[in-house]
């Protein structure tokens, strides 16, 4: 048997979508990326509660049509990894605020994962 050194995990700075329908969807994926960010779509809240702890993403952007014990689960998830949670309407996708709003909220991630060493 060949014994190999342990290779450390280096996270890459991620936000995952949850429950952001298109055209928003495209907006916040493009956004978050242009910022550099790996973005990870997820259509429903039980597998994005079970990425979050994996992943260990710095930013969650959810819609606010998610119901409020969802909105509290994710929460929940989003507090124990340390990630921003960044609530989003459905009709902003037009909305020059809500680009600017993950603009800062995607170099406010990196400069946490920096902080976090990966």
């Amino acid at each position: 048997m060949v014994k190999r050194d342990t290779i450390q995990r280096v996270a890459t700075p991620t936000a995952i979508l949850v429950g952001v329908v298109e055209p928003l969807a495209t907006v916040c994926a493009d956004t978050l990326s242009a910022g550099g960010l790996r973005v990870l779509r997820v259509g429903h809240v039980a597998a994005a509660c079970e990425r979050i702890p994996v992943v260990m993403p710095q930013l969650v952007v959810v819609s606010t049509t998610l119901r409020q014990e969802d909105t509290d689960m994710l929460t929940d998830r989003c507090v124990a990894v340390g990630a921003e949670i960044i609530k989003v309407a459905p009709d902003s996708a037009t909305d020059g605020a809500v680009r600017a709003t993950l603009k800062d909220a995607a170099n406010m991630a990196l400069i946490r994962s920096l902080r976090r060493g990966g």
